[in-house]
């Protein structure tokens, strides 16, 4: 954990804070706390399943998938 008010201690988390609010949009544009929660698991999702990161160069589910199978077939070898 980083110390409080020091956000150059964590720039992962930052940087994903960041991105996630400006692709979300302000939660005052949902007028309804339920579409607010829908739209937030919507965003969590799209992160994790169809944005292509630029280290990873595809999206993390992506990612995870293919060291699991790299990893079995290592471990099958």
């Amino acid at each position: 954990m980083s110390a409080q008010a020091s956000p150059w201690q964590n720039g992962y988390q930052e940087s994903f804070y960041s991105g996630f609010k400006l692709e979300l949009g302000h939660p005052e544009c949902y007028p309804v706390l339920g579409e607010l929660i829908e739209a937030v698991a919507q965003q969590i999702h799209y992160y994790n399943y169809r944005r292509i990161h630029t280290a990873l160069k595809c999206p993390p589910a992506v990612f995870a998938q293919r060291l699991q199978i790299s990893t079995n077939n290592q471990l099958t070898n």
